[in-house]
């Protein structure tokens, strides 16, 4: 059996019963207390009062008064010790060893003692022809009063009690409504429901969640609406290869290709092929890069030396689409990264760099020990073409399955629309930050930048020599 409740509304009526239980148990505990130190204090003046009065009055008078006592249970009793040693009136209270005692110590007693089991409230003072006055008062009058005030102090503490947990079943319910209202949108959200009218709420906290559940489900939607424009894109293109595959396959079964022309549909079909296997392979590599088990194995690299073989690997290409490929970099730059998934990210920026530039551009490849905003923990590869470039809209989408490839499969040369994907989320996943720079004021179409984590040392040696360029 669960104690403590599971929901917010329990938690807070629990807690709002636990501590006004706990507040009128104290209030009551101190309240009783107060008021029967302030009841015996007015009992006890009253005692004393009496007593004082009762030592001013004449012998014979006084007499008359031990002799005469009140029969009320709650009437202060009175008894007189003449000089003489004889007892006038109560003589039990009198004879008490206690108050004896306190009587042969002095003529003044102010005290308390039991009688028959019972406490008494004791004033003595000397009287005016040289014998004492005793005044003694039984406080179970005044527990009795103090037990009819505790009796309306409780009803009282009872109506606060009842009170404070409605209040708290109350409160509960004006703050767990609104949660229970955004819980229930949130899991709308979660069916795959969109543009859910989420349940607004005066409470700051709750309103946060509403307004971050707000946020979630637009980016939910834009996100939704990009992956079916690109799975979209992704069907048409793979589509092409294979319907020209199936067209050439029909025709080689009807037996319509000639015995001339069998080479020329072999390279065909082949390319093709090619086509679709790149598309596989980078729907692969996409959704391995998604996948939880991915891994690196991150060592010292010299970033100089990638520059160098991915430039050497890409210089016939380049080549021959006629571009000129440069490359800039210290003779070595040391960075902590994995160096096949780097030169990944630099072979799908290149590919992309000169699938962009124009017969006579150029594209550069450079390594510089330090980052964009000049950190001098970070070293910083840029790949950069002289290509049509990307405006600020396209800055922001170009990492965006398909976002370019849609936008520009009808003017430009596009491939499937994954290589910046891919790089970007490689990139993340080896710490590093990949970007599209503004080149505005640059001779640069587009420019993207992988920023490293600098190891330590690298700084010294790419400093003590010339870059070098190609």
């Amino acid at each position: 059996m669960r104690l403590f409740p599971r929901t917010l509304a329990g938690r807070i009526v629990f807690t709002t019963v636990a501590v006004a239980l706990v507040a009128t148990f104290v209030a009551g505990a101190v309240s009783f207390g107060l008021v029967r130190a302030a009841s015996l204090g007015d009992a006890r003046s009253e005692v004393s009062s009496l007593a004082d009065e009762l030592a001013a009055l004449p012998d014979a008078e006084l007499q008359q008064r031990a002799e005469n006592q009140p029969s009320g249970a709650g009437e202060p009793k009175v008894a007189v010790i003449n000089p003489d040693g004889t007892v006038s009136g109560s003589i039990g209270v009198v004879l008490r060893p206690k108050v004896r005692r306190l009587l042969a110590a002095g003529t003044t007693v102010s005290t308390t003692i039991k009688l028959d089991g019972r406490p008494f409230l004791v004033e003595a003072r000397q009287a005016a022809d040289g014998g004492t006055v005793v005044v003694a008062r039984t406080v179970t009058s005044v527990d009795a009063a103090v037990s009819r005030v505790a009796g309306q102090l409780l009803i009282a503490l009872a109506i606060g009690l009842a009170v404070a947990i409605g209040a708290g079943i109350l409160l509960a319910t004006v703050v767990s409504r609104p949660l229970s209202r955004t819980a229930a949108a949130a899991r709308r959200l979660a069916r795959g429901d969109r543009n859910v009218d989420l349940p607004r709420s005066a409470t700051a906290e709750v309103s946060d969640v509403v307004n971050a559940l707000d946020e979630l489900d637009d980016a939910l939607a834009v996100s939704e609406a990009r992956q079916r424009e690109f799975l979209l894109s992704i069907s048409h293109d793979l589509r092409t290869p294979l319907t020209a595959l199936r067209g050439y396959a029909e025709a080689l079964s009807d037996g319509v290709v000639g015995e001339g022309d069998t080479r020329e549909v072999g390279s065909t079909m082949l390319a093709e092929t090619r086509r679709l296997d790149r598309f596989v392979t980078d729907l692969l590599e996409l959704a391995r890069l998604e996948a939880h088990d991915f891994t690196a194995e991150l060592a010292p690299v010299d970033l100089a030396m990638v520059v160098a073989d991915a430039a050497a690997a890409w210089r016939a290409v380049a080549a021959g689409a006629g571009v000129e490929l440069r490359t800039e970099a210290p003779p070595v730059l040391m960075v902590e990264t994995d160096a096949h998934r780097l030169r990944q990210i630099v072979d799908g920026l290149l590919e992309n760099a000169l699938r962009a530039t124009p017969l006579g551009g150029v594209v550069a490849i450079a390594a510089r020990p330090r980052g964009l905003d000049d950190a001098p923990s970070r070293a910083t590869l840029t790949v950069s073409d002289s290509g049509p470039g990307l405006t600020a809209e396209d800055r922001s989408a170009a990492f965006t399955r398909g976002a370019l490839h849609e936008k520009y499969r009808q003017t430009r040369s596009v491939g499937t629309g994954l290589g910046l994907s891919i790089a970007q989320r490689l990139a993340t996943r080896l710490g590093c930050r990949l970007r599209a720079l503004d080149t505005a004021g640059t001779p640069w179409g587009a420019s993207f930048a992988v920023e490293l984590p600098e190891t330590d040392g690298a700084s010294g040696p790419s400093q003590a020599r010339p870059p070098r360029t190609r």
